[in-house]
């Protein structure tokens, strides 16, 4: 059968030569008779006049082979060791893209011309690593002609082996999980935020702004720390600012500088989740005073000072929290915390008996006021994106006779993490003080600032 199969191929071949070329008649049998008489030599012909072909091989040749011997590999992935083939596999002497046939047999995707392109491919990557890296080659084939190195040592593991160890393990290396002493991690419960802002600014009063002032550019400073706690339902947050702002007084005769936005305030809320989501239980605090003296421009006039005055409302009531965000817009949030008081108390104190009292609603030869009644505090911040948001803050008191509220409204926009520019917009209503002739009862603070502003 192999003998038959032989001179088939033989066959096939010689009669694919013959086509391409398409010899003459005579041409063709000069060759078929050159070819048998050249076969005669070397094989021996049967009794009708046919060649029988037979395979010869050395059988010592195939001696010392092992199974690794007929694995296949891949030469690409090997180490890189130096045989000394620099020349390339394609190197021809006559032009390559001169043919001289004008057919072709077999289809050369077919036949082994694509593993010799391969073979060529791998011969050519590693002899561009000998001239890239030879700094990297450290063994040439002439360094195993008797011994291959040896890696030495006892730490080395040993490659896996299907026949020694068929039922074992594919992994070399230990699966024991080791021993690692755990580390108790505690909850916090207690959270401490602050931002601090130093930021130049263009501020604008009215003339009846209950704590005085001009228009003016200024430095204004804003430094702020939360303490918030939660655990379970219980939550205590703890809030305490302080802005200020100093401005050039170039109208006043008596002092170089002056005091406009001058802001201490502590809020704090304590709060028990309620049934209802988002829904709790809560009491507030809120105290806000000054730090330093106010005086009237070209005069000797106290307009306000430390304690003088103090604001400090407290009530019980209800508490609704919102925090939501943006599912189409990347960092676009809002958050809303609304505090409802029902039950509230609403105190003055003037500490300072050179402050006019009428200033702040509180009657002559008094230095206090107590109002009872309902509080609303609503308390709103909106981001944009990541670098621009809004903070509004809406305060509203009312003793069913007379209203004090307080809106304030500032837009911050970052250029970077340390540098932004802000919008604050500050507005009180109050009808227990003299009316205005221009504004009412209506008092305004705007300030435009450019600066340094950090959060952490």
């Amino acid at each position: 059968m192999r003998q038959t199969t032989i001179f088939i191929v033989l066959f096939l071949h010689c009669v694919g030569l013959f086509s391409q070329h398409k010899l003459p008649d005579y041409k063709k049998k000069e060759r078929l008779d050159l070819f048998f008489s050249k076969n005669d030599s070397v094989n021996i012909r049967n009794e009708n006049g046919t060649v029988r072909f037979e395979h010869h091989y050395n059988e010592e040749a195939l001696q010392g082979l092992t199974f690794r011997d007929t694995l296949f590999y891949n030469p690409l992935f090997l180490p890189i060791i130096f045989n000394g083939k620099i020349l390339p596999l394609g190197l021809n002497l006559y032009n390559p893209n001169k043919n001289t046939e004008s057919g072709q047999l077999i289809n050369q995707n077919e036949t082994f011309a694509p593993r010799l392109n391969r073979a060529k491919f791998i011969q050519s990557v590693r002899r561009n690593y000998y001239f890239n890296y030879p700094d990297r080659v450290n063994y040439s084939v002439k360094d195993f002609a008797s011994n291959p190195p040896q890696i030495k040592g006892e730490d080395v593991l040993e490659g896996f082996n299907p026949f020694k160890a068929p039922i074992s393990s594919e992994t070399s290396f230990s699966l024991i999980v080791p021993t690692i002493e755990g580390a108790e991690i505690k909850r916090k419960y207690w959270i401490l935020t602050g931002a601090n802002s130093l930021q130049f600014s263009q501020n604008y009063f009215s003339a009846n702004w209950h704590k005085g002032g001009i228009s003016n550019m200024n430095i204004n400073s804003l430094q702020k720390i939360s303490l918030n706690y939660k655990k379970n339902k219980v939550r205590f947050n703890n809030i305490l600012e302080w802005q200020l702002s100093v401005f050039n007084a170039p109208e006043d005769s008596l002092r170089k500088y002056s005091i406009g936005q001058d802001l201490i305030r502590y809020f704090g809320d304590f709060g028990i989740d309620a049934f209802i989501k988002r829904w709790s239980y809560s009491a507030n605090l809120e105290a806000r005073t000054q730090f330093f003296n106010s005086h009237k421009s070209n005069s000797t006039e106290l307009l306000s000072s430390f304690l003088a005055p103090l604001y400090v409302n407290t009530g019980i009531g209800f508490k609704y929290e919102l925090d939501e965000k943006s599912k189409k817009v990347r960092h676009r949030r809002l958050r809303m915390k609304l505090h409802l008081a029902p039950i509230s108390v609403n105190f003055k104190y003037v500490g300072n008996d050179k402050v006019d009292v009428a200033r702040f609603g509180i009657e002559e030869n008094k230095k206090t006021s107590l109002y009872f009644g309902s509080t609303i505090i609503n308390e709103l911040t909106y981001d944009f994106n990541r670098y621009i948001n809004w903070t509004s803050r809406l305060k509203f008191f009312t003793n069913y006779n007379n209203i004090d509220s307080e809106f304030e409204n500032t837009l911050d926009m970052a250029h970077t993490k340390a540098f932004s520019t802000r919008i604050y917009l500050h507005l009180r209503y109050d009808d227990n003080v003299p009316k205005d002739p221009r504004f009412k009862y209506l008092q305004v603070n705007e300030m435009l600032s450019f600066g340094l502003n950090y959060k952490w």
